[in-house]
């Protein structure tokens, strides 16, 4: 990147961007990329200058970070905005020592009042400019997501398109140039270009999307807009003390803080800097809305390959980060009838270019990892994985005890997150594994180190992850602890902690660990496969399948009921409820109050409320939004107290 020793009055604002603000404005991965940029000016005057950085045009001005335009067509923050920062920083004035002030830069300040010193009135009245600019630029970033995602559920979620998808992660990029700031971590731009993936999943025909997915992100973009609208009605403290520089102008210990607080939620100061970078969101394939990270240690728990019924496939990588205490997932996957060489493999690069065995050999150390809004991990990119060893039982006792009961619902719950429905059991004695005809399952009933027992299943027509499920378990390996996933209302062990003839602890994930060497000719296995056999010949004579699983609990009930009111309002664009979808909510709202769920009541009533009373398009998106939202909440936590 090309510099130049000659330093430029407007570029003051950019004196104190160092590295950690601008990976807080952009990521850490476009700020490497933004190093090696060449960068000319083209235009400058005294109130900015306008730089040619490859083959695009960056214009920046007085007004610091936030207001740097690039025309290049990336959503948000380019690394050609990160170049151009660069370079103003390196052309910027030198910022005063503490304590320069009007007394010409001795340090020694003249006396004043003891509760304030000087501030000249320019200065009073190019903060005050300064801040109404900036709460301008707020408030219009929240009203046009606001508009963006109404528009959504206005217009019907069934009938969205591709440039439904574009329009919406074009607000996600200038919602961030406003300079939002965090909330629990997550951007509110990150929550909409999440949203935007999950629409063009919709419009493509995703099998693993549907419009109650698209709904929940929505109405979590939404809900969090109204919070940053009711942070914006509190004024924040001035501050306790301003200095006025000889020049007029003001002097503070850091003059980026501004910036790195609104693009990361928590404060800044000098000696401490910002807080490290949070999860992003998913994005394109070039990686440019993602954030980066390191992840010293992740313990890998299991990997459950999946097959959707439109024929598209994928897996799912489990694994636990001790560093935060909480389970990560990676899911990456392919549509029907597109790349071959993405099938069911021990051996293949499948994730990150890397095998499966080898990412479930032991813990590793992952570098410059993909990180998305809820915290699981993007599939994209290029991480640099290194095995830290093997594994550890005891380690495997403190996740057991992290991921089992009594975990709070706060604590997995919130914006941009949800809960995970992994957990480790560590195993005292493994049962015989059973067929259950009906559901069409092989069973596994094991129980845990505190005595409790659990009946685990797998879908009987996955006939490899069966039988590898079978040469473990019945060719009686020890078992030290058992990965469980809930999935389809059943609990499915995906990852299983054995340890072989040296002592060594191995990690065997059903759906994709190749079946151990067995007896081939031993009587237990003939049997288990005539078993499977004549499962196999049942369900292909069967003409309907019906669920035989335990109904839901009463406020899973009244979650359900309503979620399915709302997902089909949201999914036609309908303005009115008909008179089943009125009868369930009804339904639901009876429910929430017997059990004395007072917001989800409330949240019901209002739905049925606006129906009633309203005319003609009573139900606006925003009633839609605010109510989905609150289920969403109320389903999350029934499932955290439920797991």
């Amino acid at each position: 990147m090309s510099g130049t020793t000659t330093t430029r009055a407007w570029a003051a604002a950019y004196a104190g961007l160092d590295d950690a603000a601008l990976v807080a404005l952009g990521n850490a991965g476009l700020l490497r990329r933004a190093r090696k940029d060449d960068v000319a000016v083209a235009e400058e005057d005294a109130k900015g200058a306008a730089l040619t950085v490859g083959a695009f045009r960056v214009r920046l001005d007085r007004r610091g970070p936030a207001s740097v335009a690039c025309d290049c067509p990336t959503a948000g923050v380019c690394q050609h905005v990160l170049a151009a920062c660069l370079w103003a920083r390196e052309v910027a004035p030198a910022l005063p020592e503490a304590g320069a002030a009007a007394d010409g830069g001795t340090g020694i300040m003249p006396q004043a009042a003891p509760s304030a010193r000087a501030v000249s009135a320019r200065t009073l009245a190019a903060r005050a400019a300064a801040r109404a600019t900036a709460v301008r630029r707020r408030e219009e970033a929240l009203a046009e997501v606001r508009s963006a995602v109404a528009q959504l559920v206005e217009t019907g979620l069934s009938h969205l398109g591709r440039d439904d998808a574009d329009a919406l992660r074009a607000v996600a990029g200038r919602s961030r140039l406003a300079g939002l700031e965090r909330v629990h971590g997550v951007r509110l731009d990150a929550l909409v270009r999440t949203a935007a993936g999950l629409v063009e999943d919709l419009v493509t025909r995703d099998d693993s999307v549907d419009e109650s997915d698209v709904l929940d992100a929505l109405a979590e973009v939404w809900a969090l807009c109204e919070v940053l609208a009711t942070a914006a009605d509190t004024p924040a403290e001035p501050p306790a003390e301003v200095v006025t520089s000889s020049d007029g102008g003001t002097t503070s210990a850091d003059p980026v803080a501004e910036v790195v607080a609104s693009s990361d939620g928590g404060t800044t100061s000098a000696d401490r800097g910002p807080a490290a970078p949070r999860p992003a969101s998913g994005g394109d394939a070039a990686g440019k809305d993602h954030d980066e990270t390191d992840l010293e240690r992740f313990l890998p728990l299991g990997v459950r390959w999946w097959t959707a019924p439109g024929g598209s496939r994928g897996l799912s990588y489990v694994g636990w980060d001790p560093a935060e205490g909480r389970v990560r997932t990676v899911v990456t996957g392919r549509a029907s009838g597109t790349d071959p060489s993405f099938r069911r493999s021990w051996d293949l690069p499948l994730l990150w270019s890397a095998s499966l065995a080898r990412l479930t050999e032991g813990p590793v150390a992952l570098r410059n990892v993909r990180l998305r809004p809820d915290g699981a991990l993007g599939a994209g990119g290029s991480p640099r994985i290194a095995l830290l060893g093997g594994f550890d039982a005891d380690e495997l006792l403190d996740v057991a005890t992290r991921t089992g009961a009594g975990t709070a619902a706060r604590d997995v719950v919130g914006f941009g997150r949800r809960p995970a429905q992994v957990r480790l059991v560590m195993v005292r004695d493994a049962g015989e594994v059973g067929v259950d005809e009906v559901r069409q399952d092989v069973t596994w009933r094991i129980t845990g180190s505190d005595g409790a027992a659990l009946l685990l299943r797998l879908p009987a027509a996955d006939e490899a992850a069966c039988e590898a499920l079978l040469s473990v378990v019945v060719a009686g390996h020890s078992l030290v602890a058992v990965a469980v996933e809930r999935h389809d209302g059943r609990d499915e062990p995906v990852g299983l902690f054995t340890r072989d003839g040296s002592g060594r602890i191995v990690l065997v994930s059903p759906t994709v660990t190749p079946a151990w060497r067995v007896d081939s000719g031993a009587r237990w296995w003939a049997g288990w496969r005539r078993r499977l056999a004549r499962l196999k010949a049942l369900r292909a004579k069967a003409t309907v399948v019906a669920s035989s699983g335990p109904p839901p609990a009463p406020a899973e009930r009244a979650c359900l009921l309503l979620g399915e009111v709302l997902t089909a309002v949201a999914a036609t664009g309908r303005s009115r409820l008909s008179a089943r979808q009125r009868s369930d909510a009804e339904q639901a709202r009876a429910l929430a109050r017997n059990l004395g769920l007072v917001t989800l009541e409330r949240a019901a009533a209002d739905l049925v409320g606006a129906d009633l009373v309203g005319g003609a398009g009573a139900l606006d998106p925003g009633t839609v939004l605010r109510t989905a939202f609150v289920v969403g909440r109320a389903r999350a936590v029934v499932q955290v107290q439920a797991g």
